[in-house]
């Protein structure tokens, strides 16, 4: 059975050959495919293809970076936690005009995470405003939590509040939004 590495050669080498259509030397950084070799490649059939990935370990090597790996991950983690986030938020009754500012996150995107979600209908239409010793309420925990960033703030007021964030929002809009 053919190791890790023997797999890996001959998966970038199918992908080598499969686009061929479309590969140009400029898409290489270093040690720069020839065009001649391009062409070569380009006249193989099938089963002169087969035989040329099979053999994959005897012209390509296989480097991994690991720094260059653990940022990667670092950035899909980061990615997940922002989507968690992103979730709380519309789970809280956040507004469509709150996600675009804070998560930048457009119309159609609103609508279908809220479907995932199982949202539809909830906080439709007009939402309920708070009264003015809410608002106020509101806008003192907001000062009190200057602390925290922007994301985390809105949803700690809302729970602290007892409020969703389509209220929150509304009370502390017309003072923060400049």
């Amino acid at each position: 059975m053919a190791n890790f590495e023997d797999k890996m050669c001959r998966a970038a080498a199918h992908s080598l050959i499969a686009s061929l259509d479309s590969l140009q030397s400029t898409h290489f950084k270093e040690n720069h495919l020839p065009d001649k070799l391009i062409a070569i490649l380009a006249e193989l059939n099938l089963p002169q293809q087969k035989w040329l990935i099979h053999r994959a370990g005897n012209y390509l090597t296989l480097v991994l970076d690991p720094s260059a790996l653990e940022r990667q991950l670092k950035e899909l983690e980061d990615k997940q936690e922002v989507h968690e986030l992103e979730n709380t938020y519309l789970l809280l009754g956040a507004p469509r005009t709150l996600m675009r500012r804070l998560f930048g996150m457009h119309a159609s995107e609103f609508t279908r995470r809220r479907e995932i979600l199982n949202l539809k209908g909830i906080s439709m239409g007009r939402p309920p405003q708070c009264d003015e010793a809410m608002e106020h309420k509101v806008w003192l925990l907001w000062q009190s939590h200057e602390e925290l960033d922007i994301r985390h703030r809105f949803i700690t007021i809302a729970e602290e509040a007892n409020l969703d964030l389509h209220m929150v929002w509304g009370a502390l809009r017309e003072h923060i939004d400049t």
